[in-house]
């Protein structure tokens, strides 16, 4: 069989997509070993080196400037040159051609929650349920977005593939001490911090996170991983206005090592996010031994179970509540580190591309 992988965010993308694209295809490639898989990627990034080279794989550079005209139009043209029994699309896929189609749609929260979205956002996603309903099987992150998907009238049958956890995510006893200590000091780290990685939109709830911080009654700073998006939100006015210049410190977007390590340097990882469709930076935190304190949510009980610590996101107080319970309930505290280690290590790329390759193999 011939197996053609839409990997066109391998190298640039939307952060979440990039890291499903990057981990799950390399570990699917990792496992393959008899069918041929072609990869398809942005051809902007040709000469970049691949990872990996096998007699099972081939490498197709495209154009893909724009990920739906590009599914749409380009990659079935060269799905037919390349007599592809099967194509993965990411969101879109495309109704020309006569291999197999899968779409692997991530989220369809801008149906569920619009507010969240831009109108130009809106636009581009809405031919996303006329293409999925002309494939042969869908493909989505959870069993909440997978009702999600029900709900707005995706008629197509749909599997569930969960996320995995690299394994960079590790506890602070595992580091490099010096790498650490170099982390520390490049980004003039506090000794003690709780952590907010993301993007800054209103989905996020930045925002009330840093209310919360303003109220608890520890000194604690936050630190804040991420940068701008859509519907972005004035952080740096947010922080003015709460008076919290002295205790926010925003370092901006880190990705790989970096990011692993500041994980596992925080006292506590604080995830308010109104709506997610998987959220991977809380098993990411858990797998760094850091406990997690969560939104009561969309998919994150059904994500996080019982390590998370959970918050009615629209509630400052609330949340500064929680930070508070969990920096002095020492027992608290060491039991939902330990749980969240244990459910972490059940999240496994291995097993992500496992059933993506059993599904393959079905339809």
């Amino acid at each position: 069989m011939i197996i053609g992988l839409d990997a066109k965010w391998y190298h640039e993308g939307p952060p979440s997509g990039q890291i499903v694209v990057q981990n799950l295809f390399n570990k699917l490639i990792e496992l393959n070993s008899k069918h041929k898989i072609i990869l398809f990627l942005d051809k902007r990034y040709k000469n970049i080196k691949f990872p990996y080279s096998n007699s099972n794989l081939c490498l197709q550079y495209i154009w893909a400037k724009n990920n739906l005209i590009s599914n749409l139009f380009i990659l079935p043209i060269y799905a037919k040159k390349l007599n592809c029994d099967i194509i993965i699309f990411q969101n879109f896929s495309s109704i020309f051609g006569t291999f197999k189609k899968i779409s692997y749609i991530h989220d369809v929260l801008f149906l569920s929650n619009p507010e969240f979205y831009t109108s130009v956002e809106k636009l581009y996603f809405l031919p996303l349920k006329y293409l999925s309903n002309r494939a042969d099987l869908l493909i989505t992150v959870s069993k909440t977005e997978k009702e999600r998907l029900n709900k707005y009238g995706f008629k197509v049958n749909c599997e569930v593939i969960y996320h995995g956890v690299n394994s960079i995510f590790k506890p602070l006893d595992q580091w490099d001490r010096d790498f650490i200590q170099q982390l520390r000091d490049k980004y003039f780290l506090p000794n003690d911090f709780i952590l907010f990685v993301g993007r800054f939109n209103v989905r996020k709830n930045l925002k009330n996170l840093l209310k919360a911080v303003k109220v608890t009654k520890n000194n604690l700073p936050l630190v804040i991983v991420g940068r701008e998006d859509w519907r972005s939100q004035n952080i740096d006015r947010i922080i003015r206005e709460l008076n919290l210049t002295n205790r926010v410190l925003s370092i901006g977007f880190l990705t790989g090592h970096e990011l692993a390590a500041i994980f596992s340097l925080s006292k506590i990882f604080c995830f308010p996010s109104f709506a997610e469709s998987f959220g991977l930076p809380p098993l990411e935190s858990m797998a760094s031994g850091v406990p997690i304190i969560v939104s009561n949510r969309t998919c994150l009980p059904e994500i996080c179970k019982d390590a998370g610590n959970y918050i009615i996101p629209d509630i400052p107080q609330e949340i500064a509540d929680m930070i508070d319970i969990l920096l002095t309930d020492r027992k608290l505290y060491a039991e939902k580190k330990q749980k969240g280690i244990i459910l972490a290590n059940k999240y496994t790329w291995e097993l992500s591309a496992l059933r993506l390759l059993n599904i393959i193999e079905g339809i």
